[in-house]
C-alpha cells in the first residue's frame, strides 16, 4: 500500500504535513484550522494529538485528512512535500533523515530554549523557515505555504539542505566514540 492509499490523499496534488509532536500542539492547530480555506490546490495531513481530535475531526474531507496520532511516520513523511510542525530533536532527526523541508514552529516554553536552537540550525542551513509562535498569522503562513509549494526549484533545494544535515549513523558513531574512551 502506497503513502497515499494509507491516507487516502492524492498523489498527483502537493501534501503539506502538519504535526504538533505526539501530543499536538493547541497552536498549531488553531492556525492549521484557520489555514484551510488558503490552502489552495495542497492537501493537508494533519496530525491534531489524541486530546484535540474532537475539535478538528469536522475539517477532514478529499484534502484534508484529519488525524488524532499517526503511527506511520515513514509513510506520512514520504508522502509530504513540506511540514509546518514543532521542532522537538526527534522531529529535527527525522525531518533531516527524510530530506524534508519545513516550516518549523518552536515549543516557547521548551527547556533552555532548545526546539528555537533546533529551528534556528535548520534555517541556517537553508532546510527549514521559522516562525515564532507569537508571530503565528494563518493568513501570512498559508501565504508562505502557498508560495513554496509552487516553488518546486526552493522545495527542492531545501530538501536538499536537510537532507545534508541528517545524521543517519548517529548511534553508532556515538557508541564507537564510547568504546574507544572505555578501551582506549
Amino acid at each position: 500500500m502506497t503513502a497515499a492509499q494509507l491516507f487516502d490523499l492524492n498523489t498527483d496534488k502537493k501534501t503539506l504535513f502538519m504535526f504538533g509532536g505526539s501530543q499536538g500542539s493547541e497552536a498549531l492547530n488553531r492556525c492549521t484550522k484557520e489555514m484551510i480555506g488558503h490552502l489552495k490546490d495542497v492537501q493537508l495531513l494533519w496530525q491534531t494529538g489524541k486530546n484535540n481530535i474532537e475539535k478538528y475531526k469536522q475539517f477532514d474531507s478529499d484534502s484534508v485528512r484529519v488525524l488524532p496520532f499517526i503511527d506511520d511516520m515513514k509513510s506520512a513523511y514520504a508522502l509530504s512535500d513540506l511540514s509546518f510542525s514543532r521542532a522537538g530533536a526527534l522531529t529535527i532527526a527525522e525531518l533531516t533523515a527524510c530530506g524534508l523541508p519545513s516550516i518549523l514552529v518552536p515549543l516557547p516554553s521548551a527547556a533552555a530554549g532548545h526546539q528555537a536552537h533546533n529551528a534556528q540550525s535548520m534555517v541556517n542551513a537553508g532546510a527549514a523557515e521559522l516562525i515564532p509562535e507569537a508571530e503565528l498569522d494563518s493568513k501570512k503562513i498559508s501565504e508562505k505555504i502557498v508560495s513554496l509549494m509552487n516553488d518546486e526549484k526552493t522545495l527542492n533545494e531545501m530538501s536538499s539542505k536537510s537532507k545534508e544535515l541528517s545524521k543517519p549513523n548517529a548511534v553508532n558513531d556515538i557508541v564507537d566514540h564510547i568504546l574507544k574512551k572505555v578501551h582506549p
